[in-house]
């Protein structure tokens, strides 16, 4: 036995006789255990036999003709009045709208992945420069690998680094006054 979606399907076959044994009578063995398809049955045939009993018009030679042109004339004037309000949402085609999204989507992502706190890759630098540092005599000791920092933490190691590097006597010049004085007065007696 079909259902009753199957039915419908082959329902105007079945009207109009072009329908093989087997599916006819699986047909009207559901026509008669389902009293809905019955209805619908009964109701295509009388609208059909309505349609037969009235009077048949006839058209002149070039009626498809004119009705494409009359069609296009509508469609023309559609769009010229579209044209002439300017923008519309209307005439953004609608996979525009899912494009947008989907970039708007991107950009966020992109954004939210980029600048979170603490999800920035680690600036450690790499083992070969790590052991110069820790072979370099003029720079402190460390007893282990360079942790990542953050930029202020990055600006003052290189800022202690660098003053590491200058010249012992040039140090206490930039930090002690006094001294200086006395490079001077030790330049005017030579």
């Amino acid at each position: 036995m079909i259902s009753c979606y199957q039915f419908k399907t082959i329902i105007s076959q079945y009207i109009d006789q072009d329908i093989s044994f087997q599916k006819r009578k699986s047909f009207e063995e559901h026509m008669d255990n389902c009293s809905g398809c019955k209805a619908l049955y009964r109701s295509i045939v009388n609208t059909k036999s309505c349609m037969n009993s009235f009077q048949e018009i006839t058209v002149s030679d070039n009626f498809l003709v004119n009705l494409q042109n009359k069609i296009l004339a509508e469609r023309n004037a559609r769009i010229e009045a579209g044209i002439s309000k300017g923008f519309s949402l209307n005439r953004i085609p609608s996979f525009a709208y899912g494009f947008a999204a989907a970039l708007i989507a991107v950009v966020i992502g992109f954004y939210l992945i980029e600048f979170q706190p603490g999800s920035q890759s680690p600036q450690i630098p790499p083992q070969i420069v790590q052991e110069k540092i820790l072979t370099n005599p003029s720079l402190p000791k460390h007893n282990k690998p360079i942790a990542p920092r953050t930029s202020q933490q990055q600006l003052a190691n290189s800022e202690s680094i660098i003053d590491s590097l200058i010249d012992p006597d040039m140090q206490n010049a930039q930090t002690n006054p006094d001294f200086q004085n006395k490079i001077k007065t030790v330049n005017k007696e030579y």
